[in-house]
This record gives structure tokens, C-alpha cells and sequence, in this order.
């Protein structure tokens, strides 16, 4: 049997930089532009490109702070746009709910007044239970009166506190742009 030694090629550094030369000095014959110049080139564009990550990091998350409190502010005038809804809807339906009881008022009393002229115990019982209903419709809607007042109040409440959130946001917001916007100038080269 016959062995065959494998040969083995070593390649130093020596090697490798003389291969990258004389292919950087085909490169540059092939253009007309030698390889010192794009090896410069190359390093300019790389110090730029760490110049630009140097301005990202130093803004940080300050834009998506800015866009945050934006979607937060927008989310504080919705708020208040409904709260402001629901109250006025509250007060349509106390002043509803007060007329209510101005025409049950009115009908206890025509009633008050017809059951002092009736015929009989049949049409007595019928107006006395229509005196009791408006009497239970009234007092009904006084409840109703409280409830909606309790409501009304803490839908105030809440009103002034989104309004208080909404412009300590604002104030936060405008501290941030104007945050963003220095740095922004500063690194605009």
C-alpha cells in the first residue's frame, strides 16, 4: 500500500495581508480609484455612521416619550369630551325628571280635586289608586332626583381631575418637545 502525506498549507498573516494588497491593487487598477481612497472613504463613512448612534443615544426615548404623552393627551380630551356628555345627558334627565314631578303634582291634585265629586266606591277606589301611583311616581323620581345629582357630582369630580391630569401632561409634553427639539438642533449637522 501506498501512504500519500497530505500537505498541508499554512497561511500566516504575512500571507493574508500580501493576498488583500495585491487584490486591493487589482481592485484599484480595474476603477481608477486606489484602495488608500476607499479604505478612507470606508473610515469617513464609519465615523459618520458612529456619529449618527451617538445622536440616537442621546435622544434616547425621548421621541417616544413625546408620541406617549401625545396619546395620552388625545386620550384626556376624549375623556373629558364624554364626561362632558354624560353630564349635560344628566342634567336633561333631572330637568326631565323635574317636570315629571311638576305633572304628577298637578295630577294628584286634579284628582284630589274629582274624588270629592264622585258617585260611587268603584270610581273612589280608581281615583284614590291613581292618586297612589303619581304619589309613587313622584317619589320615584325624587330618587331618581338624588341618584343623578350623586352622579352629576362625580362626574364633576372627574371632569376637574381629567382637566388637571390633561394640563399637567400638556405642561409635560411641551417640556419634553422642547427637550427633543434642543437636542435635535444641537446634532442637526
Amino acid at each position: 500500500m501506498a501512504t500519500k502525506k497530505a500537505t498541508k498549507s499554512i497561511v500566516t498573516p504575512i500571507d493574508q495581508r500580501e493576498t488583500f494588497v495585491s487584490a486591493a491593487k487589482a481592485v484599484s487598477d480595474s476603477d481608477g480609484v486606489s484602495m488608500e481612497e476607499k479604505l478612507l472613504t470606508l473610515y469617513r463613512i464609519q465615523q459618520a455612521d458612529t456619529a449618527i448612534d451617538k445622536i440616537h443615544l442621546l435622544r434616547g426615548e425621548l421621541p417616544l416619550e413625546v408620541q406617549d404623552l401625545e396619546d395620552d393627551i388625545a386620550g384626556l380630551k376624549t375623556r373629558m369630551v364624554n364626561t362632558q356628555e354624560e353630564i349635560k345627558d344628566a342634567e336633561k334627565y333631572l330637568s326631565e325628571l323635574k317636570a315629571k314631578i311638576v305633572e304628577c303634582k298637578a295630577l294628584v291634585e286634579k284628582n284630589e280635586e274629582q274624588s270629592k265629586k264622585v258617585m260611587n266606591n268603584r270610581e273612589y277606589e280608581s281615583i284614590t289608586r291613581q292618586i297612589e301611583f303619581q304619589q309613587l311616581e313622584q317619589e320615584a323620581s325624587e330618587k331618581h332626583i338624588g341618584e343623578t345629582n350623586l352622579l352629576l357630582a362625580e362626574k364633576s369630580q372627574l371632569l376637574e381631575d381629567t382637566k388637571l391630569q390633561l394640563a399637567g401632561r400638556e405642561i409635560d409634553l411641551e417640556n419634553k418637545k422642547k427637550e427633543l427639539d434642543q437636542i435635535i438642533t444641537e446634532t442637526a449637522k
